[in-house]
């Protein structure tokens, strides 16, 4: 009796061993690396931008996710309606509460401010699928007497929850800019 008790204690203190070391090392079924971003910005009259961006995925990406653009004192975000237009449009422009408040967070850990009015955040999101996505669209100031542009970023939030870990990032790029106006 001693030594089948022995024996399964001893299997439960494996199995349990066992899932405490598969929980600690999952990951994410995306990772930042299979992401890539790179976009331009531009003057296109006095009161307005056009972003340029591309945003290439290497995995599929069922979870939540959100593309932002981080342009503080513009938004107004407008994309292009021609209908031959090569461009990928998404089909609403707004908010996930959940990855506004990892994008958030992320900004707090760059030692940006965003408990004022650099609080609010509109983005959009793109297709699950593995591919190229380009995008285009404007900006406007969201308020009379908005500064120039300051340090204009890109996100890529990704949000997934496996077993009740979280495995949420988000990822950041500069926008370049560019220095002629449109004409």
């Amino acid at each position: 009796m001693r030594k089948q008790t022995i024996f399964w204690i001893t299997g439960i203190a494996i199995a349990v061993v066992v899932v405490l070391f598969a929980y600690n090392n999952l990951a994410p079924s995306v990772k930042e690396q299979d992401v890539s971003m790179k976009g331009t910005i531009r003057q296109i009259g006095t009161d307005a931008y056009e972003v340029n961006m591309q945003i290439t995925r290497t995995k599929e990406d069922n979870d939540i996710h959100m593309v932002y653009p981080v342009i503080f004192g513009w938004g107004n975000i407008s994309f292009n309606e021609e209908q031959n237009d090569p461009y990928f449009r998404p089909s609403a422009v707004g908010t996930s509460g959940t990855a506004e408040q990892l994008l958030h967070q992320a900004l707090q850990d760059e030692g940006i401010n965003t408990s004022n009015e650099n609080g609010e955040f509109w983005g959009f999101s793109i297709p699950d699928e593995v591919g190229t996505y380009k995008m285009r669209f404007t900006i406007t100031p969201l308020s009379e007497g908005v500064d120039s542009l300051e340090n204009p970023k890109i996100y890529y939030v990704h949000k997934e929850q496996l077993l009740g870990k979280n495995l949420n990032w988000v990822k950041g790029e500069r926008l370049e800019m560019m220095k002629e106006n449109a004409e």
